[in-house]
């Protein structure tokens, strides 16, 4: 069991989500206290490092998920490296949004994050609305609050005053509610297995439906014969 002096005791490993590159990029270089500008586009996941306040800090980008390049297999490489990186597991999924009526793109990313993670990521979830230093409001459009609150309702508003030590707090809240328990790489191959097992279910039901209307259908031959 790691002591209080062990680095390990006081990791968070945050993972950044979303379809916006740039939006990644901001909240990413705002956590590191970096401000260089990453020109180039990659589809790997890479691990930052950085200390605040005596707590080591681990953050990955996971690549955008949805209307991407990458085929299923890759996609699910991807995700499955993301939490890899992440010994023992992600505290929290960072998903930054644009303070604005959540858009198609948006939306579609989400609720890809939450088909390959399945609804067990939901609680590890912190949703980031940035809003413009001209629009400032702490109130929702109706969609997005529908869809935020579809994933476990946590969000918060971010803007380029945002002071990175608020931001920490939210989200060490985030992991005392959880009581410190990560999403592990077990955690998603048991949220595979489980999604495979019910394609299994929902494909023998039909082949049973299948097998029924069959059997009606010789019956009523047999009848009218």
């Amino acid at each position: 069991m790691a002591s209080d002096s062990d680095p390990e005791s006081v990791k968070l490993n945050l993972v950044v989500c979303g379809s916006n590159r740039e939006l990644k990029s901001f909240i990413s270089n705002l956590i590191l206290n970096q401000s260089e500008r990453r020109s180039e586009l990659s589809s790997e996941c890479v691990r930052r490092d950085v200390e605040l306040h005596g707590r080591l800090i681990s953050l990955v980008e996971l690549p955008a998920l949805f209307n991407t390049q990458l085929s299923e297999e890759e996609v699910m490489r991807q995700t499955h490296r993301c939490v890899s990186l992440c010994h023992p597991g992600v505290h929290v999924f960072i998903i930054i949004i644009p303070d604005a009526p959540i858009n198609i793109e948006d939306k579609a990313e989400m609720e890809e994050i939450q088909r390959i993670f399945s609804s067990r990521i939901n609680k590890h979830i912190m949703i980031l609305i940035k809003q413009n230093s001209e629009h400032q409001t702490e109130k929702l459009n109706e969609e997005t609050q529908s869809v935020i609150e579809s994933f476990g309702g946590r969000h918060h508003f971010i803007d380029l005053n945002t002071q990175v030590c608020v931001l920490m707090e939210k989200l060490e809240q985030m992991v005392e509610e959880n009581s410190g328990v990560c999403f592990s790489t077990e955690t998603l191959f048991d949220a595979q297995m489980e999604k495979m097992l019910k394609s299994d279910e929902m494909k023998g039901r039909i082949h049973s439906l299948e097998t029924w209307f069959q059997t009606q259908g010789n019956d009523q031959k047999i009848g009218i014969d």
